[in-house]
């Protein structure tokens, strides 16, 4: 990530300073506005291609950064030997395999999504769920298990919501009948 910023940084500086310079020129010399402008007119289509380049270039850079800066969020707190980080992805990813493990029968699938805000830890878990069950203390229980596990384990003080999305309920299959 710091090779590619640093390249693409160095790109948008040299583009930015020939812009200026053109810029500049423009103002002080006629004559090399309108070369500027038979460039530009002979040149249109490279032109054209560089300019996709650039542009596409920043998009990729500017993906590649969000990605990063989602991949760094952690939570953090300090120990009596220093400064622990834990990553979001790390917590979601511990907290569906705790649910899974817990409640894999009941459970068809889930996805948790944290979000670290000023009021604490926000959870978001979707789940598809088989409908012989009852839901609302289900989700309750999935509640209580996902608040205990980021006090207990992780060491999450401050929970702000744990919030339950049901995405889909589906009907016991035959396999899950037998069971």
């Amino acid at each position: 990530m710091k090779i590619w910023s640093r390249i693409v940084a160095g790109i948008y500086i040299l583009c930015g300073i020939f812009f200026i310079f053109s810029l500049l020129s423009f103002f002080s010399n006629e004559n090399l506005c309108s070369l500027f402008v038979d460039f530009v007119k002979n040149n249109s289509y490279k032109i054209g291609i560089f300019s996709i380049i650039i542009l596409t270039m920043g998009i990729v850079w500017i993906v590649n950064w969000f990605d990063y800066i989602y991949r760094t969020k952690s939570v953090s707190f300090d120990n009596p030997a220093g400064k622990v980080k834990i990553s979001l992805k790390a917590i979601e990813d511990s907290i569906t395999s705790t649910i899974l493990r817990q409640l894999e029968e009941k459970i068809k699938k889930i996805k948790v999504k944290t979000i670290l805000t000023s009021k604490g830890l926000e959870t978001k878990i979707d789940l598809r769920l088989s409908s012989n069950f009852n839901i609302p203390e289900l989700c309750n229980t999935i509640q209580e298990l996902t608040r205990n596990y980021l006090q207990d384990t992780i060491g999450v003080e401050r929970i702000s919501s744990i919030e339950i999305y049901v995405s889909n309920i589906t009907e016991p299959s035959e396999k899950d009948e037998k069971k």
